[in-house]
């Protein structure tokens, strides 16, 4: 069965072709012979009643490579099978009203990750909901805060470590995480409290130098996952930091802990997500664009945009009866 797909993202030109895991899912897409079309968050509309987007329809191209768009044309959201909502944070208006749009079609397109779940579960919350709900234990995730000042300097007092981690409730891809030795956060905490609004604080863990890991999870499966080194002298191993990929396989442990977010997340409807372990702890699970299909393309040979492009075909004949 061909299928009619769209992807959401920013702009072609403003992705990195040697990298970008929206373009190895286009790329998969062709392949098959499905038609897609690119469409950025500004070219979704609501028109009376319906869900109109200005679409491109995407070209043949090969890895490495931007891909080469037409002429835009109209369509009506339903009309299309499946949908990626891929656009890059930050987590603003513009991103939520996206969202609360493609919502309202949910019923007809088959989404990868359904809008109003990306609305729903952040990827800073997702390991507290995971433990809320049952599927982790305390000991599986990072000890977090996000609150005031006063509190924020509490919580990191009681924290056996030298050094702490802040980083944006709404922040991604690594940006602005910074690292604050413990005695002077507790002194700013409670001088200049507005500082840490809407910050989230956790202890810093030494094992972020060595094994800050990004799994993949398809479809309620660990399907694929590799180790990001920092650059020298940093701490951040983000790859849109700097960050290198290696290949490491899973600790029992670790295996143990990706598998019950699996289970989470399968739960939830959640069909694609990045999941970061920092050792065996949950750090963030990543669900509005996760990235790394290329990377461990590289380091493994296999091709996960396969898996996800499977998942969809398996899916939408039932979902659209």
């Amino acid at each position: 069965m061909k299928l009619k797909l769209f992807f959401v993202a920013d702009p072609t030109h403003k992705l990195n072709p040697k990298s970008d895991t929206s373009f190895a899912l286009l790329r998969e897409s062709l392949k098959r012979g499905h038609r897609c079309f690119w469409v950025t968050d500004s070219e979704v509309e609501y028109i009376d009643t319906k869900v109109v987007l200005k679409a491109r329809p995407c070209k043949s191209f090969e890895m490495g490579q931007i891909p080469e768009l037409g002429e835009t044309e109209i369509h009506l959201a339903e009309s299309f099978h499946a949908g990626f909502i891929r656009k890059d944070p930050p987590f603003d208006e513009d991103y939520v009203r996206l969202c609360w749009i493609l919502a309202l079609t949910e019923r007809k397109v088959f989404y990868v990750n359904k809008p109003s779940l990306l609305i729903r579960y952040h990827e800073k919350l997702i390991p507290l909901e995971a433990y809320a709900q049952g599927y982790l234990k305390k000991s599986d995730i990072i000890p977090s805060h996000l609150g005031s000042g006063p509190s924020a300097a509490a919580f990191v007092q009681n924290l056996n470590t030298s050094t702490v981690i802040t980083k944006p409730f709404l922040g991604h891809g690594g940006k602005n995480i910074l690292q604050v030795e413990r005695p002077q956060f507790i002194a700013e905490g409670m001088k200049k409290p507005e500082r840490w609004e809407g910050i989230v604080v956790q202890p810093f863990l030494e094992e972020v130098l060595r094994e800050d890991r990004r799994i993949h999870v398809i479809n309620g499966k660990v399907c694929g996952q590799f180790v990001r080194v920092p650059p020298p002298g940093g701490f951040v191993a983000n790859l849109a930091q700097g960050g290198s990929a290696e290949y490491r396989p899973l600790s029992k442990s670790q295996k143990s802990v990706a598998e019950k977010v699996a289970k989470f997340l399968k739960k939830t409807g959640i069909i694609m997500a990045g999941v970061d372990l920092i050792g065996s702890r949950v750090s963030e699970v990543n669900i509005t664009s996760p990235t790394g299909f290329l990377s461990y393309l590289q380091l493994s040979g296999n091709n996960l945009s396969e898996t996800v492009l499977n998942t969809i075909e398996r899916n939408v004949p039932r979902y659209r009866q």
